[in-house]
C-alpha cells in the first residue's frame, strides 16, 4: 500500500511540477499571452474558428490538431481565446512532464527517484521552458511522441496494439518536427529487427504504415502528383553556415555537456540515439547541402533538448545518489553546478527583456531562436497596452495604407482594430546567420508608394528602444502620436 501511494504521488508531481513551473510566467504576465505563435496564429485561429471551418481532406493536410483541440475548448467550455491559450500552456507542460516520466520508467526502467530527477531537469533548462513559450504544437505532439513509445516498448498486449498507432497518428496530425522524428524512430526499429534475423514487432509495423500513409498524404501535392518537401535555401557558404550552427548547439547545451558524455557512456536505448542522430542531422543539413534544407533548422536542434536531458539526468543522477561517502565532494559540486542551473532557468521565468539574464540577453547572439525572456510575447508584455492603444488611434485617425511588422499585427487582430488599407511584413530568412530587417522592407514599400497617393504609417517604439535589429526607423518617419514607448509613425515621401 506504502508503494502505491508512492508511486501515486510521484505521478502527481510528474504532472504538477512542470505545470507550476510554466504557470509562473502566465501569472506573471497577467491577462496577456506570452510567446510568439500564441498571439500570431493560435489566437486568431481560435478567434476565427479554424479549423472547424474546414473540409476534413483540407484539415488532415497540415498538423491541424492543435489548432483544432484549442478552439474545441475555447468554444465549449472557455470562449475567451486569450484565456484559452493562457491556461493550455501550462497544462501541456503538464502532461509532457508525465509523458517523460512515464517513458523513462516504462522504457529506461528507472526508478522514481530519478524519473522525477529528469522531469525537473527537463521542465527547468531554459530550451525546454523557450519550447513551452510558444511551441504549443510541438507540445502535444512531443506527448504523444513519448506515448506512442511506451507502447511500441510495453509488453506485447492488445491494448498496447490497439493505442500505438492511434498514438502515432496523433503525432503526425501534431506537428511535423515529431512527425518525422517517430518515423526515423519506428523505421530504424524495423529496420534493426530485420537485419537482425527477427519478426518486427507488429506495433511499429502498424504504428509506422499507418503513420506514413498520413504523412505521405500530407505531402502530396495534387498538382504535380509528387510529394512536395518544403525546403529552404541558403546564400551563405559552408564555413558560415557551421559556425552559426555548432555555435547554437553549444549555446543551447553547453551546459550539459559533461552530464551529457557521462549519459552517452551509460545508456544504451536505440530509440534515443535514433532520436539524437536524425533532430541533429536534419539540424545541421543547411551547412551539408545549403540549396535545399530543412524549414527552421534551429527548431531541429531545440527538439534535442528531450533526449540530451536524459543522458544528462543519468550523469546528474549518478554523481548526486550513487557512490560512496568519498564521493561527498563530487555531490557538492553537482549540487552547485545543478543549483547555478536551476537559478539561471528561474531568472528566465521570472525577469523581464529589460533585465534578462546576461547569458539570454547581452551575450545571446541567438535570440531570434532563444527569445531573452519567457516574459514578453511578440513585444514586451509592459508594452502591449501602449500598442493597442496605438493600434485603436491609427485605425481612427490613419487615412492611408498601414504597414505592420509581424510583432504588432497580431494585437490589432485580438482587439478588432484592423485598419481598412494594411500590409504585414514577416521577418524575413530566420533561419539564416544575414537577415533582412523590417527598415529594408518597409524602404521597399515606400518606394512602391507614389507620392500623393496615400499616406504609409506604421507602428514602432520611440526613444531607440525598437526589437528586431531596428532600434528606430529612418528620419522620413515622423512621430504623429505616442503611447509610452510605443510610437504611430507617418512616412514622408518624396
Amino acid at each position: 500500500m506504502q508503494n502505491h501511494k508512492i508511486t501515486i504521488l510521484s505521478l502527481f508531481s510528474a504532472f504538477l511540477i512542470p505545470l507550476g513551473i510554466r504557470i509562473i510566467p502566465e501569472i506573471l504576465a497577467g491577462h496577456y499571452p506570452i510567446g510568439f505563435d500564441t498571439v500570431f496564429s493560435y489566437i486568431p485561429w481560435i478567434k476565427s474558428g479554424y479549423p472547424l471551418n474546414i473540409e476534413i481532406t483540407k484539415f488532415l493536410k497540415g498538423a491541424n490538431l492543435f489548432p483544432l483541440v484549442a478552439t474545441l475548448l475555447d468554444k465549449c467550455l472557455v470562449n475567451n481565446p486569450v484565456l484559452t491559450i493562457k491556461s493550455i500552456g501550462p497544462i501541456l507542460y503538464g502532461f509532457l512532464g508525465l509523458s517523460m516520466y512515464l517513458f523513462s520508467q516504462k522504457v529506461l526502467n528507472w526508478n522514481s527517484q530519478k524519473s522525477l530527477l529528469l522531469v525537473i531537469i527537463c521542465s527547468l533548462y531554459f530550451i525546454s521552458l523557450r519550447i513551452s513559450w510558444e511551441m504549443y504544437r510541438q507540445m502535444l505532439g512531443t506527448i504523444f511522441l513519448f506515448s506512442t513509445l511506451i507502447c511500441y516498448k510495453s509488453p506485447n498486449t492488445r491494448i498496447s496494439g490497439v493505442l500505438a498507432p492511434i498514438f502515432s497518428v496523433l503525432t503526425i496530425l501534431s506537428q511535423e518536427i515529431t512527425a518525422v522524428t517517430l518515423l526515423a524512430i519506428l523505421s530504424v526499429e524495423t529496420t534493426c529487427k530485420i537485419i537482425k534475423g527477427k519478426s518486427a514487432s507488429p506495433i511499429a509495423i502498424s504504428s509506422l504504415f499507418i503513420s506514413l500513409v498520413l504523412f505521405s498524404y500530407m505531402l502530396y501535392d495534387p498538382s504535380s502528383g509528387m510529394l512536395k518537401l518544403p525546403l529552404e535555401r541558403f546564400a551563405e557558404d559552408r564555413l558560415t553556415l557551421a559556425i552559426h550552427i555548432f555555435g547554437f548547439i553549444l549555446y543551447s547545451y553547453g551546459f550539459l555537456v559533461p552530464f551529457i558524455i557521462y549519459g552517452v557512456m551509460k545508456i544504451k536505448n536505440r530509440l534515443i540515439y535514433s532520436w539524437i542522430f536524425f533532430t541533429l542531422l536534419l539540424g545541421i543539413w543547411p551547412m551539408i547541402y545549403p540549396p535545399a534544407a530543412p524549414p527552421l533548422w534551429f527548431r531541429w536542434i531545440i527538439f534535442m533538448v528531450y533526449p540530451l536531458a536524459i543522458f544528462s539526468t543519468e550523469g546528474f543522477s549518478n554523481l548526486l545518489f550513487v557512490g560512496s561517502r568519498s564521493k561527498k565532494g563530487v555531490r557538492i559540486i553537482t549540487m552547485i553546478y545543478l543549483s547555478f542551473i536551476i537559478f539561471m532557468s528561474s531568472y528566465y521565468i521570472v525577469a523581464s527583456p529589460e533585465h534578462a539574464f546576461p547569458y539570454f540577453s547581452d551575450y545571446n547572439p541567438y535570440k531570434v531562436y532563444i527569445q531573452s525572456s519567457m516574459l514578453q510575447s511578440t513585444i514586451p508584455i509592459e508594452d502591449i497596452e501602449p500598442s493597442m492603444q496605438a493600434i485603436k488611434w491609427i485605425s481612427k485617425n490613419a487615412h492611408g495604407l498601414v504597414v505592420f511588422h509581424e510583432a504588432f499585427y497580431p494585437w490589432a487582430v485580438i482587439c478588432d482594430c484592423l485598419p481598412e488599407k494594411y500590409i504585414i511584413v514577416r521577418e524575413y530568412d530566420l533561419s539564416s546567420p544575414e537577415r533582412v530587417t523590417f527598415v529594408d522592407v518597409l524602404g521597399e514599400i515606400i518606394m512602391k508608394v507614389e507620392k500623393g497617393s496615400q499616406q504609409v504609417y506604421t507602428i514602432w517604439w520611440t526613444n531607440g528602444k525598437g526589437w528586431y535589429n531596428v532600434p528606430r526607423l529612418p528620419n522620413n518617419f515622423k512621430l504623429e502620436k505616442s503611447f509610452k514607448n510605443i510610437g504611430v509613425y507617418r512616412a514622408e515621401l518624396e
